[in-house]
């Protein structure tokens, strides 16, 4: 008998769909829990209930084993091939791998549809009190199943109360994705492996319609397969180990962890410098995993990231292109890379390298004006109400470049993990690179004659001192 159940609270599907799209962007625990807090909040006003329903949630989709990761990455990366509808595949499969009792239930429910229309709750309770016990907590967890797969539109009620019919067979329009759910479901068993035929047959995928066979099973990187008896293959779920062989280093304080991206998961776990990464199959001796197939994981996770945020880089590099940096000029590399950082939503990156990289003209600016007087560093700010008084730049200008400076501080102390604060990092983000812009053109600027271009300040335009 298990002991833990966990699912005391129903789960809506259109919860976990929205979770999934916040897990696309980030697998920071904090930003993932104040982003279920938030969205919670109307439907659940009640505190405990919100807590208890995002636990659950974050159990499925977030606070993954290490053996599990690998499965819950492939999932997110099949997003972009399949539809919303057919999101159902992979939420199923991630509630069996976290909730036994999930998968229990869903095995009882399929078991009864083999041998009947319709089935009643009082019947998949009776079953589940038995196989695990504690009456009075098991029947409502049951409920809740139960009441959760009928607002995922599997079940429908019948005419009779308490009676209910599945509602149809669920398709998949790629190979792949009826692949991943086996895998999960397999995974997600207490059998080590199983027969082909039955893996086709299991009762807890009874929603689902698979055209799947033995030949795409054998192909599927997450199985291994090997022949028993004269025509029996049974399937595994290949385990992927890490064999740590740490190295001796110095001592050092621990840093800070940063928020981790789907790719960076993919990265630590089959290059970290000090691991060995290897697979290990049920039957067969351990053999270090191909280069070949790494690079292969990993272009395959950044070309989902890249997918997943195309439409806002898109968005990004038009609004670069509309302004209109000096090029070739003595900080233009640095240009470059502060509208990169935009492009690509490095927000507070591009922030504080656009604000460096103003100081640095500004300080530039300066010193070539002063280049016969020998004189020490000078603040920024008397930096810049010198160069305005000998006219260098307007008082607009001025003004703006005050601001940034101003900004700088109350930036630093933005939440961004919070929504609005990241709306308002990316406005001062253009802002900053609209400064940059204005600053660059202003001392770096040339006008064009006879098909020549000829700096208004030529001497801006020298490094040398």
């Amino acid at each position: 008998m298990r002991k833990f159940i966990g699912f005391s609270q129903k789960i809506k599907r259109v919860w976990l769909d929205a979770f999934l799209d916040k897990l696309v962007e980030t697998t920071d625990q904090a930003e993932l829990r104040l982003f279920l807090d938030k969205h919670l909040k109307n439907e659940l006003p009640g505190k405990e209930s919100r807590a208890k329903t995002a636990a659950i949630i974050l159990r499925i989709w977030s606070n993954i084993p290490p053996e599990r990761l690998a499965i819950r990455d492939r999932a997110v990366a099949l997003l972009p091939q399949i539809s919303g509808q057919e999101r159902i595949w992979l939420h199923w499969g991630m509630a069996a791998l976290a909730y036994p009792f999930f998968r229990d239930t869903t095995e009882v429910v399929g078991r009864l549809l083999a041998l009947q229309d319709d089935f009643t709750s009082s019947q998949v309770q009776g079953r589940m009190i038995t196989a695990w016990g504690d009456k009075a907590t098991t029947r409502k967890a049951t409920q809740k199943i139960v009441n959760m797969l009928l607002d995922w539109e599997v079940f429908r009620s019948t005419k009779i109360r308490g009676h209910f019919l599945l509602s149809r067979k669920i398709t998949a329009s790629i190979p792949d994705l009826q692949l991943w759910l086996l895998e999960s479901l397999l995974a997600a068993s207490s059998a080590n492996e199983i027969e082909a035929q039955q893996l086709l047959r299991l009762p807890e995928s009874f929603p689902f319609s698979f055209t799947v066979g033995i030949t795409e099973i054998r192909k599927h990187q997450g199985f291994d397969i090997h022949r028993q008896g004269l025509d029996m293959d049974m399937v595994a779920v290949r385990k992927i180990k890490l064999i740590v062989s740490e190295k001796k280093q110095p001592k050092s304080k621990k840093k800070n962890a940063v928020s981790a991206t789907l790719f960076d998961l993919y990265s630590d776990t089959l290059f970290h410098k000090n691991h060995s990464v290897e697979v290990v199959g049920p039957h067969t001796e351990s053999v270090e995993i191909k280069e070949q197939e790494c690079k292969k994981l990993i272009e395959d996770s950044i070309m989902q990231e890249v997918m997943v945020t195309m439409e806002d880089r898109v968005r990004r590099e038009i609004q670069l292109r509309e302004m209109t940096f000096v090029y070739n000029g003595p900080f233009s590399g640095f240009s470059a890379e502060c509208g990169k950082q935009f492009r690509d939503g490095n927000y507070l990156s591009c922030i504080i390298l656009s604000y460096s990289v103003v100081e640095m003209i500004i300080q530039h600016a300066g010193r070539i004006i002063n280049k016969k007087k020998s004189r020490k560093e000078v603040a920024i700010s008397k930096e810049l109400e010198h160069i305005y008084k000998l006219k260098v730049i307007n008082h607009q200008l001025k003004e703006q470049i005050q601001c940034m400076m101003e900004d700088l501080i109350s930036i630093i102390k933005m939440r961004t993990l919070r929504e609005t604060d990241k709306n308002k990092l990316e406005e001062k983000a253009g802002f900053f690179l609209k400064i940059l812009n204005d600053l660059t053109r202003e001392i770096f600027g040339f006008t064009l004659s006879n098909g020549i271009a000829i700096p208004n300040n030529p001497d801006f335009w020298s490094t040398d001192n």
